[in-house]
C-alpha cells in the first residue's frame, strides 16, 4: 500500500499527466486513451515478470526494444517468444486471450508499445 501511495503522490508532484504502474521491474506507462484505443508503453527489466491477468482486448504490440519473453499460463505451460526491435505483432489468437504472465528472459530491458483496440 505504501508503494502505491508513493507512486501516486510522485505522479501528482511531477504532474506528468500519464499514469504509471510498477510491478517489480514491469512498468506500464499510459500514453493515450480514447473511445477507440488505449496505448501504453511497457518496460520489462531483465528477470521481471508481469502479474498474471486475462488480456481480453485485441492489441497490436510494437517492439521498441526487443528481447526474449516467456509467457506462463495458469495451467503451468509456457511459451517462449523472441521479438526483434521493430517487430509488430497482433494478439488476436485464442492463446492471447488466456490468463498468463510475461517474463523477460534476457539480459536487457524490453520496451513494448501496446495498442489495445476497443
Amino acid at each position: 500500500m505504501k508503494k502505491f501511495v508513493f507512486i501516486f503522490v510522485s505522479l501528482l508532484l511531477l504532474n506528468t499527466g500519464a499514469a504509471m504502474a510498477d510491478h517489480h521491474g514491469y512498468v506500464v506507462k499510459d500514453l493515450i486513451e480514447n473511445d477507440r484505443v488505449r496505448v501504453v508503453l511497457v518496460t520489462i527489466k531483465p528477470g521481471a515478470e508481469s502479474p498474471s491477468v486475462v488480456r481480453e482486448q485485441d492489441r497490436l504490440v510494437y517492439a521498441v526494444k526487443g528481447g526474449a519473453i516467456q509467457r506462463k499460463y495458469d495451467d503451468g505451460s509456457t511459451a517462449l517468444y523472441t521479438l526483434k526491435t521493430g517487430d509488430v505483432i497482433s494478439t488476436d489468437k485464442p492463446e492471447d486471450k488466456q490468463k498468463y504472465s510475461i517474463k523477460n528472459m534476457g539480459k536487457s530491458a524490453i520496451i513494448l508499445q501496446v495498442t489495445f483496440l476497443k
